[in-house]
């Protein structure tokens, strides 16, 4: 069985570990989502605490002005924030 792709609202996430990234590499600007802290609830693990980051796939040619970093409480909020935050910067 091959390699199952995640999504969310159309940009890819790849995770490693605590770091996730979102975005499309192909674009401009991608977002690194750290989970900075997590706890148990109903047997499962979940981030209770997560830093969101708006990179640039280029690091010599980008605009300083559109980097971008947020702490959240939930991985849920830190997504919605990098969904925005990539809808911008890759107009």
């Amino acid at each position: 069985m091959g390699k199952k792709n995640f999504s969310y609202k159309g940009y890819d996430l790849v995770r490693k570990d605590d770091e996730i990234y979102y975005g499309n590499m192909s674009g401009e600007y991608v977002s690194k989502i750290d989970v900075v802290s997590s706890r148990e609830f109903k047997d499962i693990e979940v981030a209770d605490k997560v830093k969101v980051q708006l990179l640039p796939t280029d690091t010599e040619n980008f605009d300083l002005a559109k980097m971008k970093s947020a702490t959240r409480d939930s991985l849920y909020e830190a997504l919605e924030i990098a969904h925005t935050w990539l809808g911008k910067a890759n107009e």
